[in-house]
């Protein structure tokens, strides 16, 4: 006797198909925002290390100016003037 499958069940297996397509739709682009977010991520960490191997570089050839724009500055800051205090008034309502 042959198997029969029956419309019902066809038509459940199609909905179902469709469900696992778009879940695949949705993951693939999840997965590809991660690998942009990733990629950025590489690239500002390639960044600091191109930056980390000059410094090492200079450090090592023994460059007196290494690291002379990234030196702190003391800033002084002029006293403010003195703020007058102004009680206020009761209001009644």
């Amino acid at each position: 006797m042959a198997d029969s499958v029956s419309l019902e069940q066809l038509n459940e297996q199609q909905k179902q198909l469709m469900q696992t397509v778009n879940n695949l739709i949705a993951q693939k682009a999840q997965l590809e925002d991660q690998l942009e977010n990733t990629k950025a991520t590489l690239a500002s960490n390639n960044g600091a290390l191109q930056y980390a191997n000059s410094l090492i570089q200079q450090i090592a050839e023994g460059q007196d100016d290494v690291g002379i724009a990234n030196v702190s500055e003391e800033i002084k800051a002029e006293p403010a003037d003195p703020v007058e205090v102004v009680e206020a008034e009761e209001v009644q309502l």
